[in-house]
């Protein structure tokens, strides 16, 4: 993956992650249980600090070079790049204001889990070691977030499972 490329990229990551910043604040205004709120804020804040961390990673990348990115490259890798969205698919707010708390986090993890995805195939598209290492800290990061906000889910279900853990049996 070339210099304009990894721009490219890296400023697409940082697009994400403003998004998850503003829809977990989104879907925080929305949920009515204390617990569900606070995970889903905390995860905002989680989610600027992905955001921090993309941002240094781009510095380093522009220092590496003179003149960072011919015009024309730019133009090039950043079409590529936007023809493939940023953004993850936007909510109704007024059809979530109807759902229950257990909806409204399942929109959370099935973000994380693309969130996850997204950081997976761009380590495997990294030439460089410290940008592999970033993607993949950072996929590592959405995976732990989509288990917090399972282990909500199975909080809030009363299922018998905490953290993925059977808590009780129904077996004698």
């Amino acid at each position: 993956m070339g210099s304009p490329e990894m721009v490219a990229i890296v400023h697409r990551a940082i697009d994400r992650e403003r998004d998850a910043i503003s829809v977990y604040l989104g879907l925080a205004k929305i949920v009515t249980e204390a617990k569900a709120k606070n995970v889903l804020i905390h995860l905002a804040s989680d989610e600027v600090g992905h955001m921090t961390k993309l941002e240094k990673h781009l510095i380093s990348v522009l220092r590496g070079k003179d003149w960072v990115i011919e015009r024309a490259d730019l133009v090039e890798a950043m079409s590529e790049q936007v023809s493939q969205s940023s953004l993850l698919e936007t909510f109704d707010a007024k059809k979530l204001a109807k759902a229950d708390t257990i909806q409204i986090l399942g929109v959370a993890i099935d973000r994380e889990v693309e969130a996850e995805r997204f950081y997976r195939e761009m380590a495997g598209r990294s030439k460089k070691d410290s940008a592999k290492e970033m993607f993949l800290s950072l996929a590592k990061e959405e995976e732990l977030h989509a288990k917090i906000l399972r282990a909500e889910v199975d909080s809030i279900g009363l299922n018998g499972f905490w953290c993925d853990m059977q808590e009780f049996t129904m077996e004698l």
